[in-house]
């Protein structure tokens, strides 16, 4: 996996000068890291803090992990905003334990095109578990419901995002009603999944029986089961060299999604990993990958539906 990443970086760069090559091999190495918790601080130091503003620590909840950080960004226009809610992954909380500090490139990215982004602490395995951890992500959606007009940003626009397990908790509160206020549901407009985790019952991890628990939430831990048609649009990103995630994740739902008349947009990726398509987000990446630019149109495209 890393040899992919390795190798690809160099092709993406073919044109750039030795200096940069080193700079995004090197952040390759650190988001493939088994240190990636801690070493996402690296990456985050050649984000620029020009175009947004920092609110950090706001609490949503009552557990010391129900807190999240604010994005706001500068030098656009004094109309209402649309809110990017970020939950990162980790297996759960079971593979990396990450914190909302760790993705402080995702804020700046899309904070510099314009949009809102809160960026997410929850309770994770083996703390708690689904049901649980899945609860406190419903009450950041609702606290920035609640609260998002007061940061110029428009409470009835929020598009939920989410890499890898954080892919499947955005799609879980996206399509799965219970979980949600039903006004706080109608104001999502867009899921975006990068490399998520949507059918992957029968589990085949053993850390999923335990996460899932107990065994009567198996099969409606699946957020392809909740597919009705009229969610939110979904935008499914996948990397060709991702071997986390399967790609039958984002061929099945989208294609039960088309299937029920829903709106679903798909891109699949040349030669990036699981690690590479979040990666992509980050300031190395920003110009020579179409990621960043295919999450902003999508939020453009959608932010009045």
């Amino acid at each position: 996996m890393l040899s992919y990443f390795v190798s690809n970086t160099y092709k993406s760069n073919s044109n750039s000068n030795s200096t940069t090559k080193i700079i995004i091999l090197f952040v390759g190495l650190v988001l493939l890291s088994a240190c990636a918790s801690s070493s996402l601080k690296i990456v985050n130091t050649l984000a620029k803090n020009k175009g947004y503003t920092l609110v950090s620590d706001i609490a949503y909840g009552t557990h010391s992990l129900n807190k999240l950080d604010l994005y706001l960004p500068k030098h656009h226009s004094n109309k209402a905003k649309a809110t990017v809610i970020f939950f990162y992954g980790g297996c759960w909380g079971y593979c990396l334990k990450f914190r909302k500090e760790s993705y402080l490139f995702i804020g700046q990215a899309l904070a510099n095109k314009g949009h809102i982004v809160a960026v997410v602490n929850y309770r994770t395995y083996p703390q708690v578990k689904f049901h649980t951890l899945i609860r406190d992500a419903a009450k950041s959606i609702e606290w920035v419901k609640q609260n998002i007009s007061r940061y110029s940003g428009n409470p009835n626009s929020i598009f939920l995002m989410g890499h890898s397990a954080g892919g499947h908790m955005a799609a879980t509160l996206a399509y799965d009603r219970q979980y949600l206020k039903p006004t706080t549901w109608k104001s999502i407009k867009g899921m975006i999944g990068l490399a998520g985790a949507y059918d992957f019952h029968p589990f085949k991890q053993d850390y999923q029986f335990k996460i899932f628990s107990p065994k009567s939430n198996y099969r409606n831990s699946q957020p392809i089961r909740f597919i009705t048609g009229k969610e939110a649009p979904s935008l499914l990103l996948y990397g060709s060299k991702d071997q986390v995630v399967q790609p039958r994740n984002i061929n099945k739902l989208s294609k039960v999604i088309r299937k029920k008349n829903g709106i679903v947009e798909t891109h699949f990726y040349k030669r990036i990993s699981h690690a590479g398509l979040v990666a992509s987000l980050s300031r190395p990446f920003q110009r020579s990958r179409p990621v960043l630019n295919d999450i902003h149109h999508f939020i453009q495209k959608y932010i009045s539906r």
